[in-house]
């Protein structure tokens, strides 16, 4: 600035005599009489500045110009990036890829993934998960719990309206939850809503009056509400087949806009776009679109080849084969455990603690984790996961001892015989089989797990089985001697699904076909108990009795891995998934455009 001062000083000194010598004479008056009056001139005299200066003045002046005007645009510049804030903005798309085709939309019949994910999109309900796993409200503006835990109030908030513009109404809670109720509309949730009743008691408030206490009711209250006035005129029986399973009306933070199916009747992708009256604020992404694969590989190779931004999950197998620096993996906390569960109805051995005992101290966890999830993970003990409510972190399951394993062995009666790899008693040869899904991480562990069995001496035939068969034919009816499966598991639900013996049995969730009245107990008064320290006394206690009879061998804790595109932002505080779905709990809160903001 100096410098540019200096100049200018030197130019209007310099004009005086210049001037003289032109011929516009009122011009110089004029121009002289300014400079003697220390006046500014006009700007019709500053446009003779190019025939009075010489080559050098005149590229002075220009330098001086020049470095006026960047002095003065950085100064600017750093005033305003001073005094402002790059903010999220409204506009972009977002293409994402998911496994499997949707079936039914629908917040009281879904059963995939992906189901769950649009419904989590498109409908919201009394409370809802955030970003951390915790329980919050969603279309509640509040709740009260009564003393004896057994009465749950709600007031609704009062600026919900349904993606067709009509106003969400106490109405509407009551009817979703009869329609759950009713064995007739066939949802799998039924059982999670016996022994409740819902009564509305004015237009924003409803009320539910348990039999019983149970703990982790609020998470139930998580599950998507229907419109009632474009449902009640479908009949129970026909649900299924509504048109509106397809394109729904719910009151989540998307609305439904195309779908796109292939020849074979399949839905190819699906178009939402953000819903601009959300209770909780609009999604500055304004469109989603969800393009569905038949399976990981070739969803993988599409994210490779840059035809989706994200995947709804990337197994560990196909981590490295992504080299698209389009893409950033975000590593999520998961409720999920691979264990290996008993089936003594189909091989009376497995009733034997002792063998159980074997069995548990001859699987090498630390290799299970290094070769099959690339060290992706936790060795876990228990059902109850590191950082969650109950966790109890003294608790070792049986260490990796073949020697003591194979002393077990000796001592329950079968023996090694020379020149034979395999244990015997009499004729009979010590044997397994041992069941898993055709899943590459899942074959893996169970390929070692046989090996280490097999070191011991017994003998141990894999059942790979196809992922589209593995429910229907081995997890329902229970046909299977011993899975190496992963449960993902509600941590606000509790453990009571996973572990009680009224569950060993479809559409119960335990799969260790083993039962004891101690671990039942636990499993009663954690749902019944809402003292939080009492609870943590019956976690600590059911995992005990559970890891001394060992029901099951705990593996591992896979990390959910979410690979997305980079231009995605807002996925700060996302930390945890407790279903895939939940990585949609902030999605108002993401974005793609950004504009700076005045502060």
């Amino acid at each position: 600035m100096a410098y540019f001062w200096l100049s200018t000083k030197n130019i209007l000194a310099k004009l005086k005599p210049l001037m003289l010598e032109k011929t516009d004479q009122d011009i110089n008056h004029k121009l002289l009489t300014q400079l003697n009056t220390k006046k500014i001139p006009s700007w019709d005299q500053w446009k003779q500045l190019p025939k009075i200066l010489n080559k050098k003045e005149k590229l002075h002046t220009t330098v001086t110009l020049i470095i006026f005007l960047l002095a003065t645009f950085t100064l600017t510049t750093r005033i305003y990036l001073h005094h402002s804030e790059l903010k999220p903005d409204f506009g972009g798309t977002y293409i994402e890829g998911l496994i499997g085709s949707p079936n039914l939309i629908n917040p009281l019949l879904a059963s995939s993934d992906v189901d769950r994910d649009l419904v989590r999109l498109l409908f919201a309900g009394l409370m809802k998960f955030d970003e951390q796993g915790n329980v919050v409200p969603d279309l509640a503006a509040s709740f009260t719990i009564d003393p004896e835990q057994t009465t749950y109030t709600f007031t609704l908030r009062d600026d919900l309206y349904w993606h067709d513009g009509m106003p969400i109404l106490a109405d509407d809670i009551v009817f979703t939850i009869e329609k759950i109720k009713n064995p007739e509309f066939k949802s799998p949730l039924k059982s999670s809503f016996n022994g409740a009743s819902v009564s509305r008691l004015n237009d924003q408030t409803v009320q539910f009056v348990l039999n019983e206490p149970f703990a982790p009711f609020l998470s139930i209250m998580t599950v998507g509400i229907l419109p009632e006035h474009l449902w009640y005129s479908i009949p129970n029986f026909g649900a299924q087949l509504a048109e509106l399973n397809k394109k729904p009306i719910g009151s989540g933070p998307y609305k439904f806009k195309s779908l796109v199916k292939e020849t074979n009747g399949n839905i190819k992708n699906y178009v939402l776009e953000s819903y601009d009256k959300y209770h909780l604020g609009q999604a500055y992404i304004d469109e989603l679109t969800l393009k569905f694969y038949p399976d990981f590989e070739v969803a993988a190779a599409a994210l490779q080849n840059k035809n989706v931004d994200g995947l709804i999950y990337l197994p560990k197998s196909y981590k490295e084969t992504i080299k698209n620096k389009e893409v950033t993996f975000k590593n999520l906390h998961s409720p999920q455990y691979t264990a290996i569960f008993f089936n003594p109805e189909k091989k009376a051995l497995l009733n034997d603690l002792k063998f159980r005992t074997a069995l548990a101290g001859s699987v090498d966890k630390e290799k299970i984790l290094n070769e099959a999830i690339n060290n992706d993970g936790q060795i876990i003990h228990s059902p109850i996961l590191p950082d969650s409510f109950g966790y109890d972190p003294e608790l070792k399951d049986e260490a990796f001892d073949p020697n003591k394993a194979s002393t077990m062995l000796d001592e329950l009666g079968w023996k090694k015989v020379e020149n034979e790899q395999f244990r015997k008693k009499g004729e009979e040869t010590l044997t397994l089989k041992l069941s898993t899904v055709d899943q590459a991480e899942n074959v893996k562990a169970a390929t070692i797990i046989k090996d280490g069995w097999e070191a011991i001496g017994i003998k141990t035939d894999l059942d790979i089985i196809a992922k589209d068969k593995i429910r229907t034919d081995l997890i329902e009816p229970r046909n299977y001697e011993v899975l190496v499966f992963g449960e993902i598991i509600n941590i606000n639900s509790g453990p009571y699904s996973f572990w009680h013996s009224s569950q060993i049995k479809h559409p119960g969730l335990n799969l260790s076909v083993l039962s004891n009245k101690d671990i039942d107990k636990y499993l009663e008064d954690i749902r019944q108990n809402p003292n939080k320290e009492t609870q943590e006394i019956l976690y600590k206690d059911f995992q005990t009795k559970l890891s001394a009879l060992h029901f099951a061998i705990f593996l591992y804790n896979p990390t959910y891995t979410y690979p997305v595109g980079r231009q995605l932002k807002g996925l700060e505080n996302l930390n945890f998934v407790n279903l895939p779905a939940d990585r949609f709990s902030n999605i108002n809160s993401w974005y793609i455009k950004t504009k700076r903001k005045l502060n």
